[in-house]
């Protein structure tokens, strides 16, 4: 367990229950466990259109189908380093009684899901011969 340690800067620590502090971090934790739910299913989404696009007879050609699960893959992972980064940030805050509004953070998400959307689009719709 040392190495979770490590990893997690928070880890370990006890905070004064003044009002709703528990109820702010429980709350938080909750709110990873969301994002940590959506980039799981975008994974398993992503894993499971690629591994059926493939088509056994053309094993050596990629299909429209394996990239849009790839980019599905990718953005699973990107969901998952942005709850992580974004959980200790509103850990910090709460510990320092203040709390930021993630303007930019909801905005980059939304984008690189609209990005995404777009690309898989454009590659199913447009099928290379």
């Amino acid at each position: 367990m040392a190495v979770f340690t490590k990893l997690n800067p928070y880890n370990n620590r006890t905070v004064i229950n003044q009002g709703s502090m528990a109820r702010d971090h429980l709350a938080n934790e909750r709110t990873l466990l969301a994002w940590v739910r959506t980039s799981v299913a975008l994974l398993a989404l992503g894993i499971g259109i690629a591994k059926f696009s493939l088509d056994e007879d053309e094993a050596s050609q990629r299909s429209e189908g394996f990239f849009v699960g790839l980019i599905l893959v990718i953005l699973g992972c990107v969901v998952i380093v942005y709850s992580r980064s974004r959980y200790f940030e509103v850990v910090e805050s709460l510990d320092s009684g203040e709390y930021k509004v993630n303007e930019g953070g909801v905005n980059f998400m939304l984008a690189m899901i609209v990005l995404a959307a777009m690309i898989c689009l454009l590659m199913v719709t447009f099928k290379t011969a």
